[in-house]
């Protein structure tokens, strides 16, 4: 309770997880609070540990009210006898009535009917709580808070995830974040210094504007940590979060991506290509690199860019000249379209190659660049290597896709940024060549994502701060 108090507004006891809780603990509690505190003693088929029975919980919860607990959560399986009755002994505290589905999410019908039956027993809150099994499930949980004055609404889960932080800005009364990473009691649940120094949750209202990156690994990106910090120092109305994204689910997401106003999104593996099938128009350079990792919503009309080229060349020339330069990129991926386009603006010599040769080879047909198989690398003479794969990505941190040897005495830049120094690059350090990071490309197609979103510069100070901390602390 002391370490939360300058966290949350409310306090959530789990009396279940306290052994042999009694009502000697219950006064303790009251009498040392600061904040309001929510009894809650969940029982085991509703993902708790509380193993007595019912009677033994409704007798702790009338006393609780007795010596004026602030709110009771009471779940709505107990039966409404049960619920009712402790509705009717409150007093001043007030009650949660609350819903657990660890399973699924249902369909928006039947969560409205069972808001209904829960709701006309009259407690003060109403709380729904399901399993995400797809990030199209918390837009259920968003249309369901319209127009609602008493609920609490989102999903569990890691594809949960995105309704634990926006639920607020659709009505919900409140969110739940857990105080430390090892003291979560649900799936899915962020740390409360996450939800607030991450996502700036006290700064949410009815107005904020909704960005995100949509990727299958959505969950690993860093940008968030260098928008969120630059929407909050400019004092702009934005949230930046993760949009988990399965291919499958890609064209309900983008109608609910609409239907709710999303005001834009970054893209990532493995959406590039795909989603320009959901835009209504693409940019021109996003056009001829044939990928998109954009979106910005412009009065309902989605428009696709790339700011991976530009940002990859200006991490690029801030170490090289490009001009005339022989560049050997592996990768045939939207980040590699986007890099070889740039580098042909560039004047660049391209050749491309891959393990898997197929792609490759087309789309150095599809640029009319020269393919080389990745047998034969070594017969090439190159200036410049570039990986646009994902070799050497946690966790498979000692992959390369290149041999020592063959990064002597050349430029080798890894878009991959996790870890920050990947196999590749230490390799290439070893034999004295010159290195650039991945993290430079991705702080430098954040700053143009960011101009088209807000129409505003952003702090490349904070922007390079803030990802530099999050790498180094891996």
């Amino acid at each position: 309770m002391k370490k939360s108090e300058h966290l949350g507004d409310l306090i959530e006891i789990r009396a279940d997880y306290i052994k042999d809780f009694n009502e000697e603990n219950l006064f303790e509690l009251l009498r040392f609070r600061r904040k309001p505190l929510i009894l809650t003693m969940r029982k085991s088929d509703e993902g708790g540990l509380f193993k007595g029975s019912l009677r033994e919980r409704q007798k702790l919860f009338i006393k609780a009210l007795e010596l004026g607990i602030d709110y009771i959560d009471i779940e709505f399986s107990c039966g409404e006898d049960f619920v009712y009755e402790l509705i009717s002994l409150r007093g001043n505290s007030k009650i949660i009535c609350s819903y657990h589905n660890f399973q699924k999410t249902p369909s928006l019908r039947e969560m409205e009917e069972l808001y209904g039956r829960i709701n006309s027993l009259k407690p003060d809150i109403v709380k729904i709580v399901t399993y995400g099994n797809s990030i199209n499930d918390n837009f259920i949980h968003f249309e369901l808070l319209k127009d609602k004055e008493n609920l609490v609404s989102f999903s569990m889960g890691l594809r949960g995830q995105i309704s634990r932080i926006l639920s607020p800005k659709y009505g919900s009364l409140f969110t739940y974040g857990s105080l430390s990473s090892d003291k979560k009691t649900a799936e899915g649940q962020i740390t409360v210094k996450e939800l607030i120094e991450t996502y700036n949750v006290h700064f949410l209202d009815k107005n904020t504007k909704i960005l995100g990156v949509i990727g299958g690994h959505a969950e690993n990106s860093l940008s968030k940590y260098m928008h969120n910090r630059n929407f909050k120092e400019e004092n702009l109305n934005y949230i930046y979060v993760p949009f988990k994204t399965e291919h499958e689910e890609l064209p309900l997401f983008m109608d609910n991506f609409r239907k709710f106003n999303f005001a834009g999104s970054a893209v990532t593996i493995p959406h590039k290509v795909d989603i320009i099938n959901y835009l209504d128009c693409v940019e021109d350079t996003a056009g001829k690199i044939g990928a998109v990792n954009t979106v910005v919503n412009n009065h309902g009309t989605l428009t696709g860019y790339n700011t991976d080229c530009p940002g990859a060349m200006k991490a690029l020339e801030k170490k090289i000249d490009l001009h005339g330069k022989i560049c050997l990129v592996f990768g045939a991926g939207g980040a590699a379209r986007a890099i070889c386009y740039g580098l042909k603006q560039k004047g660049a010599k391209i050749i491309i190659s891959n393990r898997t040769m197929e792609k490759a080879e087309n789309l150095a047909k599809e640029l009319s660049v020269e393919f080389c198989p990745y047998k034969d690398i070594n017969k090439y003479d190159c200036n410049i290597i570039i990986n646009t794969t994902s070799v050497g990505m946690y966790p498979h941190v000692d992959d390369t896709i290149a041999e020592k040897d063959f990064l002597r005495g050349k430029t080798v830049f890894d878009i991959v940024y996790r870890p920050m120094i990947t196999r590749m690059l230490k390799d290439a350090q070893e034999v004295n060549s010159l290195i650039i990071e991945g993290c430079e490309m991705l702080l430098y197609q954040g700053i143009e994502q960011y101009k088209l979103w807000t129409g505003k510069y952003p702090s490349e100070k904070i922007m390079r701060h803030m990802l530099k901390k999050q790498l180094e602390g891996e």
